[in-house]
C-alpha cells in the first residue's frame, strides 16, 4: 500500500449510523451496493433501508450504492438481499480496513507514549536482568548433566522424592493376618522456580537492554506524513516484540525471586548429595547490599576425564529482586491494550 490518507477507525466502527448526514431510507428492490462504508453495533435500534418491513436492528452496515447513495443495512439482511458471496465479500474488505485502522491506531498510541516509557525504563532494571541472566546460566550450566530439567513441573517446581518400602499387618480372605509390602514416597527436597534451570549452552539476550534499543528506534520515528502500510506493519511487529520482551523479562525475574533464596539454595547445594551430577557446591553468601551467589566447583572423575579440574570459584552479585522494574507502568505508557 502506498501514501494514501488511511480512513480512522472511529469512522469504521460506529455506534449512532443515524446521525450520518445524506442517509437513503429506502433503496428499492434488487439494487446491491457496490461497498460497506462501515459498520454498526447501534446505541438504540435502526431501521433498515433494504427489507419490505423497514425491520428494526442494532447491527449492520453503512453501506454506498454505485450511484453514491449511503443507506443503512441489516447484518441478516445484507445476506437476505445481497447474496451470501457478496455480503460475506463486502464485510471482509471492511474487517481488512479496520484490522488497517486499528493497527495505525495502536502504533499511533504507542508512539505517542515511547518517550515517558524511555524515561521509566532505568539503566538500573537493565542491570538487574543482566546480572540474573548471568548467575542463572551458570548454574544451568552447572546442572546441565545432572538431568533435574526434565522433572521441573509446569509450575517451575522440582521435588527431589525417595521411595521407601515398609511393612504392614493386614488380613487375607480367609482372616489371617499376613505382612504386606507397602511403597511410599516422600519429597526429600524441593526448589521453587527450578525453571530457572532451563536453558540453552548461550547465554539468553537481556530483553530489557533490547526495549531500550526498540524503544530509541521508534522515538526517532517522523510522524508528521502519513505513514505507509508496510511501516505500520513493521513497527507493529517491533511493538509486539516489544511487548514480549517486557513480559517475558518480567516473568524471569518474578521467577528469580522465588528462586533466589536461602532455602532454595541449600536444597539445590544438599540436591547434589542425591542425583548424578558434575555440580559444585552452591551457598549464598550475605554482601551489605544483598547476595553473592558462590559457585564452588568439586572435582569429578568420569570414565574419559576429570569433570572441573582446575576451576576456580565463581561468584555472581545479585541484584535485590525486591525492587522488581514497574511492568504494568512500562505496558501502560505503550498503550498495551486492544483499541
Amino acid at each position: 500500500m502506498g501514501l494514501h490518507k488511511p480512513i480512522e477507525l472511529e469512522n469504521l466502527v460506529i455506534s449512532k449510523p443515524d446521525l450520518q448526514p445524506s442517509l437513503t431510507d429506502v433503496i428499492p428492490p434488487g439494487e446491491i451496493p457496490s461497498h460497506y462504508i462501515n459498520r454498526y453495533q447501534a446505541e438504540y435500534k435502526v431501521r433498515c433501508a433494504f427489507c419490505d418491513s423497514h425491520m428494526p436492528h442494532n447491527r449492520g452496515f453503512t453501506v454506498r450504492m454505485e450511484d453514491g447513495r449511503t443507506a443503512l443495512c441489516g447484518k441478516d439482511c445484507a445476506t437476505k438481499y445481497f447474496g451470501k458471496q457478496i455480503a460475506d465479500n463486502h464485510e471482509q474488505e471492511l474487517e481488512k480496513q479496520i484490522r488497517r485502522a486499528t493497527k495505525r491506531k495502536i502504533i499511533q498510541r504507542t508512539l505517542e507514549g515511547v518517550p515517558a516509557a524511555l524515561a521509566l525504563l532505568s539503566d538500573d532494571w537493565i542491570e538487574m536482568e543482566e546480572r540474573a541472566l548471568e548467575a542463572s546460566h551458570a548454574l544451568h550450566i552447572e546442572f546441565r548433566y545432572s538431568g533435574i530439567q526434565s522433572e521441573i513441573s509446569e509450575q517451575g517446581r522440582y521435588e527431589h522424592k525417595e521411595s521407601r518400602r515398609r511393612w504392614v499387618e493386614r488380613d487375607d480372605e480367609f482372616g489371617r493376618s499376613r505382612r504386606v509390602p507397602i511403597d511410599e514416597e516422600r519429597v526429600i527436597l524441593s526448589i521453587a522456580g527450578a525453571a530457572i534451570l532451563r536453558g540453552g549452552e548461550t547465554r539468553p539476550p537481556v530483553r530489557l537492554r533490547r526495549v531500550k534499543e526498540n524503544l530509541e528506534k521508534l522515538l526517532g520515528v517522523n510522524t508528521e506524513g502519513e505513514l505507509s502500510d508496510l511501516v505500520v506493519e513493521r513497527m507493529s511487529e517491533t511493538r509486539s516484540h516489544l511487548i514480549s520482551d517486557i513480559r517475558n523479562a518480567a516473568r524471569f525475574l518474578n521467577l528469580c525471586a522465588q528462586f533466589y533464596t536461602k532455602e532454595n539454595i541449600k536444597a539445590l547445594s544438599r540436591l547434589t548429595k542425591h542425583v548424578k551430577s558434575t555440580a559444585g557446591q552452591i551457598a549464598l553468601h550475605k554482601r551489605p547490599y544483598g547476595f553473592d551467589l558462590i559457585i564452588t566447583p568439586i572435582d569429578y572423575s568420569g570414565e574419559d576425564e576429570i569433570f572441573n579440574y582446575g576451576r576456580e570459584q565463581e561468584t555472581y552479585p545479585l541484584p535485590d529482586f525486591t525492587t522488581k522494574p514497574q511492568v504494568e507502568s512500562l505496558l501502560a505508557e505503550l498503550k498495551d491494550e486492544y483499541v
